[in-house]
């Protein structure tokens, strides 16, 4: 049994995770290429665990199969995912009053930028994840990710990061004590982040896709969470801007989807050693497919 690709539902979308090759290309239209890298950095053996749970328990999800880690050549993966079909409608029951200039960032279903050749739109915030390796594990050797608040908005509105990492919320406002919080997840107290002070620490007590919320004022700073089962993913940045290092060689599929709106779309590739390889994909959105946080409909690459 091969190790990506098996779909999990759960609450606000259904997580593709461990076991099997990834699904075939479906949709899109993405392009590839190969350019040279920088020098392939060595794969560590074990994963950092941060999280407060014993350590067995998380690499017992991250690798139940008791896999050999990956010691082999990697290469990259980089590329712009761009977006078509109609403009992103306005976000629906915002409130921005206590910051007006919040509506650049969260004023509208999501967030798409300047126009590509082909008439597609920068699409941020998009996870892309890849997969379809089989027969090793792939160890994460980070301890923690970063967001941080800063001026009227959060450093991205998509969060990705493995299981057993460690999340930390800092806050870099001037004067707001902002409260963050992983939704439906039990916590002691209150967790205030200071302005300009330490940051908070927050743990996904499992893998899957979570809301970071504020329980205080400006509750507008929100953030889709995933926790992977694997160090290959990462979200796009405002420019529609993807890169992932340490890719074993090999035919493997990159993917994306958006945690907005229905749709996918996956390009299979030939990973080979210390090359960079360009990924462009695009996604379609439709009006009908635009999803709640309470919609259990939409799937994004897990494992």
């Amino acid at each position: 049994m091969t190790r990506t690709g098996v779909v999990l539902r759960t609450i606000l979308g259904a997580l593709v995770c461990g076991g099997c090759k990834s699904p075939p290309p479906q949709g899109g239209e993405p392009s590839a290429s190969a350019t040279a890298s920088s020098p392939v950095v060595p794969q560590p053996s074990a994963p950092t665990i941060a999280i407060p749970a014993p350590s067995a328990s998380v690499v017992a999800k991250l690798n139940p199969d008791g896999l050999p880690p990956y010691k082999g050549d990697t290469g990259s993966v980089e590329g712009v995912v761009t977006v078509k079909g109609p403009p992103a409608p306005d976000a629906p029951h915002e409130d921005f009053t206590p910051c007006p200039d919040a509506a650049k960032t969260y004023g509208k279903l999501f967030r798409e930028g300047g126009v590509s050749p082909d008439g597609g739109r920068a699409l941020a915030d998009a996870v892309v994840a890849v997969t379809g390796y089989s027969g090793f594990y792939l160890p994460d050797a980070r301890e923690s990710v970063t967001v941080t608040a800063r001026g009227c908005a959060l450093s991205t509105r998509t969060i990705t990061m493995t299981y057993g990492q460690r999340l930390d919320f800092a806050n870099e406002s001037a004067a707001l004590m902002l409260a963050p919080a992983l939704a439906d997840v039990p916590a002691g107290a209150l967790m205030v982040a200071s302005p300009k002070g330490g940051p908070v620490k927050l743990y996904p007590p499992r893998p899957g896709r979570y809301w970071l919320v504020q329980r205080m004022d400006w509750r507008f700073l929100t953030a889709d969470l995933f926790a992977f089962l694997h160090p290959l993913h990462t979200a796009t940045d405002v420019e529609g801007h993807y890169r992932i290092d340490g890719v074993p060689v090999g035919k493997l599929t990159v993917n994306t989807r958006h945690p907005a709106f229905g749709g996918e779309t996956s390009r299979e590739i030939e990973v080979k050693k210390g090359m960079v390889h360009r990924v462009d994909l695009t996604l379609t959105f439709k009006p009908d497919t635009a999803t709640s946080r309470s919609d259990a409909g939409a799937r994004v690459i897990l494992r």
